[in-house]
């Protein structure tokens, strides 16, 4: 399935890559054919170009960022710098083209061209089909594959006409598939659509349009697939962002209310004491009233109790990677397949039935978390879980990510299954466990916790380095991961707490960069968060006793510091994120 967007414009994206091939400067860097035998371990490829594979013959599966993807013949794949390719399950020899290029604008050129090149990405957008012409595609990559062994301009140039018309050919069937490639669930992209622009004034005949139904038609497949109309899910939206501006601003209440898509305050109180059972103002003053102070001290457990069944009576239907789930009660025994989720539910005051561990944790789970888990059933590893044992558990409900896309049919056969982004921001994910565990006022006063944390330390820190850079990384696989200002940890470090990364540490969109033992001195970082676990402890260890190590400046000056890697990576929530922003704190305002 693919995005509203995607669906509605494909045939604009394609002419807009179109436009950027036409003014893009061009170098082919390789062209080959690869074998991958049977079985065997899997294949990984790091990308460092832009890449094209085309497979020619055999069966396999294409794993890239929780996303599975079959390869066969016929099947073409496109995919940018940094992406990470795992070739696994190989049942028929594969056999595939392997193009690698690099692309760009020439300079100077136009704004607009510019600003179009950061919208279509047509160098680094990922998209996989099986090809209903494969002939073309198949002759253009064998001459190529023998034009780039000859020497001199002239095969250059012939290479790269070559690489012009597999593109072409490439573009002309997308735009010919792009009504086969669609297969739209109206209500959930009729959700999306509401959830990302709820502020705009939205009728059941504008998103009928924009889905091209009828409002008749818009309304019973809401109703048949939610148990409630399409103004009712909008309503219910628009209250959870209103709730949020009032608990965390001091707007007032006719910008929150035109923020969230009313003209008239008025009219917007009222259904804002409709829908939860006190007016705009009472829940701001509650909201104060009810976080911890400096004391200490809480709200009143009667007013918590008020809030709480009114929030409960709100938003109901979960919206997830797979659809949408709606709750007709609180699961009482919830299983996680995804150790950042165990996080989430402990910082809620909420116990998993069962929950995944990580393969690096000799202890099962992280010591940060073992005091506080009680009777929880554990379920194998996040990489194979234990599908026998969590149908024995018996669970209310199943949180998974897209890591186990492969199995969620499996998955819904034992119990309904809630499919979360890996690494969506750890606020809002917690955001969406409180609506799961009816617990929305704990998580807002979680998130307003960590925002006064964060404004403390990071003045603190700003006054304390001067603009001195500091970089995660974590030895492995006899290489060093580096990782990037993308990355959704380091992404606190750089983020939120606005320390300063090296060049090579800074992109937008690639989480990591592997770098050899000898890259390090070109990293040079004044300080070096050092992530490690069991399974790569020698590795780190061989990394330290080098004569490159030893002549970082960073380690000569004693700017290395050493982090859990389960905690810092895997445990993506509340309870890790403040234990990595309190060893950062610690670390540089305890410096010399």
């Amino acid at each position: 399935m693919i995005s509203f967007a995607d669906w509605r414009h494909q045939n604009m994206i394609v002419e807009d890559q179109l436009l950027l091939w036409n003014q893009a400067s061009l170098n082919i860097v390789d062209v080959r054919r690869i074998e991958l035998p049977i079985g065997g371990q899997p294949h990984i490829f790091e990308l460092v170009e832009s890449t094209l594979l085309y497979t020619t013959q055999g069966r396999a599966r294409l794993l890239l960022e929780g996303e599975e993807r079959l390869l066969e013949n016929g099947y073409v794949f496109h995919a940018g710098t940094g992406a990470v390719l795992t070739v696994t399950d190989i049942t028929q020899t594969l056999s595939c083209y392997w193009v690698q290029y690099t692309a760009a604008l020439p300079q100077p050129c136009s704004q607009d061209l510019l600003d179009l090149l950061e919208r279509a990405k047509p160098f680094e957008r990922q998209y996989g089909f099986v090809s209903n012409h494969a002939a073309p595609l198949s002759a253009t990559l064998s001459r190529m594959e023998l034009l780039k062994e000859r020497p001199g301009a002239l095969a250059k140039l012939q290479l790269k006409s070559l690489f012009y018309q597999f593109m072409c050919e490439l573009m002309d069937q997308l735009q010919r598939r792009r009504l086969q490639q669609v297969s739209p669930d109206t209500v959930l992209h009729a959700a999306k659509y509401m959830d990302a622009n709820y502020a705009a004034p939205i009728t059941v005949d504008t998103l009928a349009a924009l889905l091209e139904c009828s409002s008749r038609t818009m309304q019973r497949m809401f109703k048949k697939r939610l148990g409630l109309g399409p103004m009712d899910y909008l309503l219910q939206v628009r209250m959870v962002k209103a709730k949020a501006l009032l608990s965390r601003t001091n707007a007032g209440l006719k910008d929150i209310a035109e923020a969230v898509g009313y003209a008239d305050s008025y009219y917007f109180s009222r259904l804002f004491k409709r829908c939860t059972g006190m007016s705009p103002s009472t829940y701001r003053e509650w909201m104060r009233q009810s976080g911890e102070d400096e004391s200490g001290a809480t709200a009143v457990p009667a007013k918590k109790d008020l809030l709480n069944t009114a929030l409960r009576r709100s938003l109901r239907t979960i919206i997830h990677l797979k659809g949408e789930l709606p709750l007709t009660r609180l699961p009482g025994r919830i299983a996680v397949l995804d150790p950042q989720f165990t996080d989430h539910m402990l910082a809620l005051g909420e116990q998993p039935a069962g929950s995944v561990t990580v393969s690096g944790d000799l202890n099962g789970f992280p010591e940060y978390l073992i005091g506080s888990l009680r009777g929880v059933q554990t379920l194998g590893t996040k990489n194979e879980p234990d599908l026998e044992t969590l149908q024995a558990l018996a669970p209310d409900l199943i949180l998974c990510t897209e890591f186990q896309k492969n199995i969620y049919e499996s998955l819904t056969q034992i119990a309904p299954t809630i499919m979360l982004k890996r690494n969506h921001d750890w606020k809002e994910t917690l955001r969406i466990i409180g609506r799961i565990v009816g617990k929305e006022m704990e998580a807002e006063q979680i998130l307003q916790r960590y925002k006064l944390k964060i404004g403390r330390v990071k003045s603190v820190l700003a006054a304390k380095l001067h603009g001195q850079s500091v970089t995660v990384i974590r030895p492995r696989d006899n290489d060093i991961r580096l990782h990037t200002s993308a990355h959704r940890t380091a992404a606190i470090l750089y983020g939120d707490l606005g320390l300063r990364p090296p060049k090579q540490a800074v992109h937008r969109q690639c989480t990591s960069s592997m770098i050899p033992l000898e890259g390090l001195p070109e990293l040079d970082a004044d300080h070096y968060f050092v992530l490690t676990d069991s399974r790569f402890d020698s590795w780190s260890d061989e990394v330290q006793k080098t004569a490159t190590w030893k002549s970082l400046r960073a380690v000569q000056q004693e700017h290395v510091y050493p982090a859990q890697t389960s905690m810092w990576i895997a445990y993506y929530g509340p309870l890790a994120m403040n234990r990595v922003v309190d060893q950062v704190a610690e670390v540089f305002l305890n410096a010399k």
